[in-house]
């Protein structure tokens, strides 16, 4: 009796035993597994205990042609466990556990299974042979979250959920298909075609053309459900040679989509709350279009974040998972590269124009800079510098006959020159000399960055022009390309549809790896006005294309600056005042920027606003842009945010140290901060420069006053030094001269005196503003402001920390060789914030501690 006992009992372990198993061939391979399911393959690749990289294909994958281009992490020796069950397979690391089901559906979840996100098979496919339509599609189901990232656009969208975009370079718009969530996780999309982000379900049909000519259509829009609905229009970005495009579409009497603009982007977003039952007209206006334009939309319920790219037949995917955002950031730039340090001079002041029209026009405005002490690093040459009838990287003799002695001027005068050279090159004999006249992009200029022959060239003629005579740095305009061929037209590597959206990031390439190369004690910043995945690696920074100088425009930069940096590139900047500016500019609204008082004002707001990005630069076509044009007035407030500017240095320069040692942002969204306080997720007119200082930008002519949200804590207003109990909206008042400021409590602000560039040798203290209410800790941090040298461990760290309890600062040595200071000393000014005493100290090397 007990054998047969026995036998049963080891039967039913048998068959439980069994049925624990995945009901699907699994192999384990050295980073993860491959699981063969019905009709799909599924490969999970575990690269560090944060970061999971899927993809799935069908039948056996044909080995691809396009390099990845994007991320450099390899696999890392982690531990992880896999387990089998009946419907699934789990996956775990020390940080997350991936879930994958029989149907191929993947949810990640924490270590206590709470669910972070999970994918839906809804909207989700691989077409090889696609016809119609995108070839890769992977959706996941959105929850109660704020999502943020996929570069720059102009909608005025601060959080992704459930709104829909194209994710198509262009001037004003920039894909880079990266989000972060609230909600503790980020997912890179690996695609480098066209893509969709929450593609559309549905099109508004018009039934009436109102003006043809003006392409202006109706129609009467009944919903079926009550709720948010999000819109997109689906445009051209060539419009009518000379003339501005007008896109709208008004429901009712509101607006949701309003652009007046020179260059239109090929898509726009917005938004709408609707009932159900009721109708609407819907007016769509697409002046000066070359099509008449598309509108679709989602329904309220569509709760899903969607990838679906037009190109492809795998859907290729990283997961990151972090506490908070800045830890997504930093996971996601640790698999696509770390951001290394710009020379001090690009935090400066950048004076920049459309255009210098010769050498002495630059040289004179130059001198007046530095006549008027107004502290500036950077003047800029824009395009036309070249022989009538090019477009390239060589001087026109006539207008610049000697830019080398011009370089050797601005080098007295503590100026740097960057100078704009496109990827597209119109001079014959200068092709040829570099063998790039057989390698352009089919119907264009542009030359094909996928050859890795043509990235060297192309760089060898801009150190051969541009380098070797001094030139600081290159603006890389132009980079989406401007000008595109066939998606078919077969690149070094492929097709060009293909591999549309990373263009930027092969021309930033090829210039970075030169010139670390061939000037390896010169930090590498070049400015570009596209980006990619994994472009922060180049050394390069971005800014928002030829945007119109309006107040909507202007608001616009801040959620379009926001996205960008939260898409893991933290550096970016506008063209302070706008690209087009007045009637003499493409923009009829002023009828002249120098004396229309509005146009000043919006400058003025614009400009302090730009204080805070990360790189500080002014702009403008066919307009002479230099402070003192604008008035006594203007001159005056922008004196002293550019002295501020300079003063904030030792904090900035710190902060970016911040970004290459840690993957922090210097700029980021209040969410980036607060991502559990969902007051902040929605805001799009108030961000944090660095980790101390939160701004609010005026966006509307005459505001004198501004509603700020100050998130939980304690903050002190930074003109005021008032203290304010946050965790709530507050009235601000906001002079002309002034724009909201707060710093938070438990706060040590290192600030510089005045100075005309930054690195200016001066013997007067630094100054450490202390914002008391809770203990602090500072690092501040030195190098040699232009070199990589600190990849060795030549610079300085100096640790300030601030006790509550008894009042008292200690400042002391941390990592780095760059200084002795027994042999040079640090003087430090120590103001208690609030109180009008202040303390001296010399800071020798040793411990110092000081009683407030």
């Amino acid at each position: 009796m007990k054998k047969i006992v026995f036998g049963l009992l080891i039967l039913i372990f048998a068959l439980t035993g069994c049925a624990t198993k995945f009901s699907h061939k699994i192999e384990k391979t050295s980073n993860g597994a491959t699981i063969y399911l019905d009709s799909l393959t599924v490969q999970v690749e575990v690269v560090n205990k944060a970061i999971i990289h899927i993809k799935k294909y069908k039948g056996t994958p044909t080995d691809s042609t396009i390099p990845d281009y994007v991320t450099v992490l390899k696999p890392q020796d982690t531990a992880w466990d896999l387990k089998e069950e009946a419907e699934h397979v789990t996956l775990s690391t020390d940080d997350v556990v991936v879930k994958i089901s029989n149907t191929g559906v993947i949810r990640y979840m924490t270590k206590e299974e709470d669910t972070i996100v999970s994918e839906t098979n809804d909207l989700t496919y691989i077409k090889p042979n696609k016809g119609d339509g995108n070839a890769v599609s992977q959706a996941f189901l959105a929850g109660e979250e704020a999502i943020y990232g996929l570069g720059q656009f102009q909608s005025g969208v601060i959080n992704w959920k459930n709104m829909p975009i194209r994710l198509q370079q262009d001037n004003q718009e920039i894909a880079i298909p990266f989000i972060v969530s609230t909600k503790n996780y980020g997912i890179y999309w690996h695609n480098y075609s066209i893509t969709d982000f929450n593609v559309t379900e549905n099109e508004v049909l018009f039934t009436t053309t109102i003006d043809e000519e003006k392409k202006i259509r109706e129609t009467t829009f009944t919903p079926d459900k009550t709720g948010v609905y999000t819109f997109m229009v689906e445009s051209n970005s060539q419009n009518k040679r000379g003339k501005n495009c007008e896109i709208r579409v008004a429901i009712e009497d509101d607006n949701i989509v309003d652009y007046t603009v020179f260059w239109a982007p090929v898509c726009y977003s917005g938004q709408k709350y609707l009932e159900a039952g009721k109708p609407y007209k819907i007016t769509f206006q697409n002046t000066n279009s070359l099509e008449m334009g598309r509108l679709f939309y989602n329904e309220p319920d569509y709760n899903k974040t969607v990838f679906s790219s037009k190109f492809g037949n795998t859907i290729d995917y990283y997961f990151v998972h972090g506490e908070n955002p800045g830890q997504i950031v930093s996971e996601y730039q640790g698999l696509t590269g770390k951001v290394p340090m710009f020379p001090k001079s690009a935090y400066g002041f950048w004076q920049c124009r459309e255009r210098y029209h010769n050498q002495e026009e630059l040289l004179e405005n130059a001198r007046e800079y530095r006549k008027r002490e107004i502290p500036v690093d950077n003047i800029v040459q824009d395009w036309f510098y070249w022989p009538e009838g090019t477009k390239g990287p060589e001087w026109d003799s006539n207008k610049y006959p000697n830019p080398k002695a011009m370089i050797d001027e601005l080098d007295s005068l503590n100026l740097q020159l960057m100078v704009s050279v496109w990827p597209e090159v119109i001079n014959d004999p200068l092709l040829k000399k570099y063998d790039l006249d057989q390698h352009k992009l089919e119907g264009t200029d542009f030359l094909d960055f996928t050859n890795k022959g043509v990235q060297e060239r192309y760089y060898g003629m801009l150190k051969d022009s541009m380098l070797n005579i001094g030139v600081s740095s290159i603006w890389l305009d132009g980079s989406e390309p401007e000008s595109r061929p066939d998606d078919n037209f077969q690149t070094s590597v492929g097709p060009f549809g293909d591999v549309a959206n990373c263009y930027s990031l092969l021309v930033t390439k090829s210039m970075y790896e030169g010139m670390r190369q061939d000037y390896p004690d010169k930090r590498v910043f070049n400015l570009t006005r596209s980006a990619y995945a994994g472009q922060q690696r180049y050394g390069a920074a971005s800014w928002s294309g030829d945007v119109s100088g309006t107040w909507k425009q202007f608001s616009e930069q801040i959620p379009a600056g926001l996205n960008f940096v939260m898409a893991g590139v933290p550096y970016w900047t506008t063209d302070i005042g706008g690209f087009f500016r007045d009637s003499n500019s493409l923009n009829p609204i002023y009828d002249s920027q120098y004396t229309n008082t509005e146009y000043i004002e919006l400058l003025t707001r614009w400009f302090q606003y730009g204080t805070f990005t990360p790189l500080f630069r002014i702009h403008g076509y066919v307009s002479e842009t230099e402070i003192w044009r604008y008035g006594q007035e203007f001159e005056e407030t922008a004196r002293k945010f550019i002295d501020l500017r300079y003063q904030l240095m030792p904090y900035i320069y710190s902060e970016a140290w911040k970004v290459t040692k840690e993957g922090k942002l210097l700029m980021s969204p209040l969410s980036y901060y607060y991502p559990k306080d969902s007051s902040t997720w929605e805001i799009k007119d108030q961000f944090f420069f660095g980790e101390s200082l939160l701004v609010g930008a005026v966006t509307k002519y005459g505001e004198r006053s501004k509603e700020v949200y100050l998130p939980e804590g304690r903050w002190y207003n930074y003109w005021t030094s008032e203290k304010v109990t946050g965790k709530r909206q507050v009235t601000v008042n906001a002079p002309l001269d002034e724009t909201p400021l707060f710093v938070k409590e438990g706060t040590i602000l290192p600030l510089g005196p005045k100075v005309q560039y930054t690195s200016q040798p001066t013997e007067k203290p630094l100054t450490l503003k202390v914002y008391t209410g809770k203990d602090a800790e500072y690092t501040l941090y030195l190098d040699d402001n232009e070199s990589y040298a600190y990849e060795q461990g030549v610079y300085t760290e100096i640790i300030i920390n601030y006790t509550e309890s008894n009042q008292e600062i200690s400042i002391k040595n941390g990592s780095g060789t760059y200084i002795d200071f027994n042999q040079n000393p640090m003087h430090f000014i120590i103001e208690k914030v609030g109180m009008e005493k202040e303390e001296k100290v010399i800071f020798n090397g040793n411990k110092v501690q000081v009683q407030l």
